[in-house]
């Protein structure tokens, strides 16, 4: 929605770490419609897309038949459909592939990301008046004719929401409300927001690393044990099964003023080259210039802090405590 961009493009962005509202151009969206579309993702994705309906998001991972993530998905169910969010970088990649996969199916495709007003809120509180607009609970999700709002993973006790209009005036007249008590920040700082709550972004640097425990989705409701097959099932399945797993996701603070990016290699401190131990999935640079730091990693590894950037080999990993808990 080149109007939308055009209007965020005239606020003021920076990097702003809680009460903020942010533009969110950056999330890809992917519609999915036609009368077999529940079935057609149902055959792709990893989680059980029966368990939602249009007041429930849900996590989901797309993967090769090899187990590795091409993409996270939340997705929302619409009145004719399915919206996956998404990275934005990977939305075209991801249509062509699912496209693969349609053959006789009644599922259409299409790149929605222009179709769409999309920002987001991080705040403790907000304006009485737009309680409406709010979902009231974690993956929770209200609708009107041309908003979608969704209330995602809390954070330092503040709540995460995002929303997505088709309407640019109801997109503007929101913002106007909201920004009258919260800071206007960058997209950047809702990466950051997504880091400390752990949540896994995929990137192009990084599709097709990972099998998605790795990246504890798992952890975050994101794979279903009991639903049908899907590309990437038996390694998945087996993997939990057998207990196989020895990389998962971290969080650490980084002392370095150039932070790494997703993709970058980590490695043993006495490695001069990638030696498989882990890699980014993501890190900001915060206001305090600490930079945030999410990662997979070998678990023996992590535990022995035996980990340092194999491009800053003087940089600790200083590890911080995820707001879930990992298995023992």
């Amino acid at each position: 929605m080149k109007d939308w961009q055009d209007f965020t493009q005239t606020q003021p962005g920076a990097l702003i770490t809680s009460n903020f509202i942010a533009d969110a151009d950056d999330l890809g969206l992917i519609l999915v419609t036609g009368d077999d579309a529940q079935s057609f993702l149902q055959n792709q994705l990893s989680n059980d897309i029966s368990h939602i309906d249009k007041t429930k998001s849900q996590l989901s991972a797309y993967s090769t038949p090899k187990g590795r993530m091409l993409g996270i998905f939340r997705i929302v169910q619409i009145d004719n459909g399915y919206i996956l969010i998404t990275t934005k970088s990977l939305v075209t990649e991801l249509i062509a592939r699912l496209q693969i996969f349609v053959l006789s199916s009644q599922v259409s495709l299409a790149d929605a990301c222009n179709h769409f007003a999309r920002f987001v809120v991080h705040a403790d509180q907000v304006d009485p008046s737009l309680t409406s607009l709010l979902p009231n609970a974690p993956n929770a999700v209200l609708q009107t004719e041309s908003v979608i709002s969704l209330q995602l993973s809390q954070l330092n006790d503040q709540y995460r929401y995002l929303f997505l209009c088709l309407s640019l005036e109801e997109a503007q007249s929101l913002w106007h409300q909201f920004s009258v008590d919260l800071n206007i920040a960058n997209f950047v700082s809702w990466r950051l927001s997504d880091i400390k709550a752990g949540i896994p972004n995929i990137y192009p640097q990084t599709s097709e690393q990972f099998v998605l425990q790795m990246s504890n989705l798992d952890l975050l409701d994101g794979v279903s044990f009991k639903k049908g097959c899907y590309p990437g099932q038996e390694i998945i399945a087996r993997m939990h099964y057998l207990g196989k797993l020895k990389k998962r996701l971290f969080l650490a603070k980084l002392e370095t003023s150039k932070c790494p990016l997703p993709g970058d290699e980590i490695c043993t401190k006495t490695a001069s080259s990638a030696d498989g131990s882990g890699m980014v999935v993501d890190a900001v640079v915060d206001d305090n210039d600490i930079c945030h730091c999410l990662y997979v990693a070998q678990i023996k590894k992590v535990n022995g802090q035996l980990l340092c950037l194999l491009n800053q080999p003087s940089v600790d990993f200083n590890s911080v405590d995820l707001p879930y808990s990992l298995p023992a």
